[in-house]
C-alpha cells in the first residue's frame, strides 16, 4: 500500500518504476491519494496497481495538527492504520513514494511464511550515538516511545523500534481496534499518545502476540537527514552497494526536496553541490588543512 499525494508525483514514478522491474511475482499494489488527486495518478499507475481515494477513510481523517505535525502528514498515519479495515490485504507493505527498489525482491522479503509477515525492527544504535539525529529527532521520539509502552505496560529498556517500511498484519489491527473500541479510543487518540504510527502496530504485537512475532532487521534502508545522505556519498556508496544488504532506500525528501528527487545514483559532485554549497565545502577543506598543517596555520595567523 503506497500513500502519497499530488507534489510526490515524480518520487511515485520513481517509486513504480522500480516496483515494476524488480518485482519477481505479482504482487498487488493500492495507492491511496486524496480525492482531487485521483485521476492524475491513475493516469502513472495504469494497470500497475489501483488508486484509491483517501475518502474511503474519512470517518478517520483529521483536519488538525498532532504533536505539531500538520494534518496531511497524521492522515497518512491514520490511514496506514485504517488501510486493513477495508479488507483488501491480509498483509500489506506500507510504503511512502520517497522509497526506490533497488534489486530484485518478492514477498519471501517480507513474509517469514505464506501467512505470517516479518517484524521489521532495530534498536537504532548508529541513530543513538548520532548527534545531528538525537539533538533533532532522536529525544523526543524516545520519549514518545517510552510513553507509548507505559501506556501499554510495556518494559521500556532496550526496546525495539521500526521507522517505516513495516509490514502490517490485518489480524494485529482488527486486534488494536477492538482495544481502541473497548477504550473509546479512535486513531486520532492513538497518535496523541504517541505519532508513530509503526511503533503501535510493533508494540502492539509484542505486546498481544496475535500472530507469531518473527524479526528481522529493516530491509529498507533510510537515510533520515543530509548529512548520513553525505556520509555515503563520501564513501562512494552506490546502488549495488546498497543492494548487498537492502531491498530498497528511502531518501528523506524532508532535506532533498528543494533540489530534486536526489538518489544514490546521482554523480559524486552533483550529489555535494545540491546538497552543500561551493563554499561550504571550500571552507570545509581548508579548515581541514589547517587542523593538519601546523605550519601552513601558523604562516596564515603569524
Amino acid at each position: 500500500m503506497l500513500k502519497s499525494y499530488l507534489p510526490d508525483i515524480d518520487y511515485t514514478k520513481r517509486f513504480l518504476e522500480s516496483f515494476k522491474k524488480f518485482a519477481t511475482e505479482p504482487i498487488p499494489l493500492y495507492v491511496v491519494v486524496p480525492d482531487s488527486d485521483v485521476q492524475v495518478f491513475e493516469k502513472i499507475v495504469g494497470a500497475t496497481g489501483e488508486v484509491l481515494p483517501e475518502s474511503l477513510w474519512r470517518d478517520h481523517l483529521v483536519d488538525y495538527r498532532i504533536h505539531g505535525n500538520a494534518p496531511g502528514y497524521i492522515n497518512q498515519e491514520i490511514i496506514k492504520l485504517a488501510f486493513a479495515e477495508k479488507g483488501l490485504l491480509a498483509n500489506y507493505l506500507c510504503a511512502d513514494s520517497e522509497a526506490v527498489f533497488i534489486r530484485p525482491f518478492s514477498s519471501a522479503d517480507f513474509m517469514a511464511d505464506p501467512s505470517t509477515p516479518f517484524t521489521f525492527v532495530t534498536e537504532d544504535h548508529e541513530l543513538q550515538v548520532d548527534p545531528i539525529y538525537y539533538e533533532h529527532y532522536g529525544e523526543t521520539r524516545d520519549r514518545s516511545l517510552i510513553g507509548l509502552r507505559n501506556f501499554l505496560n510495556l518494559a521500556n529498556d532496550q526496546f525495539k523500534t521500526c521507522h517505516g517500511f513495516g509490514v502490517f498484519s490485518s489480524q494485529v489491527l482488527e486486534s488494536l481496534r477492538e482495544f481502541m473500541y473497548t477504550e473509546k479510543l479512535n486513531y486520532a487518540d492513538l497518535l496523541q499518545i504517541s505519532p508513530y504510527e509503526f511503533s503501535w502496530y510493533n508494540f502492539w504485537l509484542e505486546k498481544t502476540k496475535v500472530i507469531p512475532r518473527v524479526t528481522r532487521e529493516p530491509v529498507f534502508e533510510t537515510i533520515h537527514m543530509q548529512h548520513q545522505h553525505l556520509g555515503y556519498v563520501l564513501k562512494r556508496v552506490g546502488i549495488q552497494d546498497l543492494a548487498r544488504g537492502y531491498v530498497g532506500v528511502v531518501v528523506n525528501s524532508g532535506h532533498s526536496r528543494e533540489h530534486g528527487v536526489l538518489d544514490f545514483e546521482t554523480d559524486f559532485v552533483d550529489t555535494l553541490s545540491q546538497n552543500l554549497g561551493y563554499g561550504q565545502i571550500v571552507s570545509a577543506i581548508v579548515e581541514k588543512t589547517f587542523q593538519r598543517m601546523p605550519r601552513v596555520r601558523k604562516i596564515f595567523t603569524g
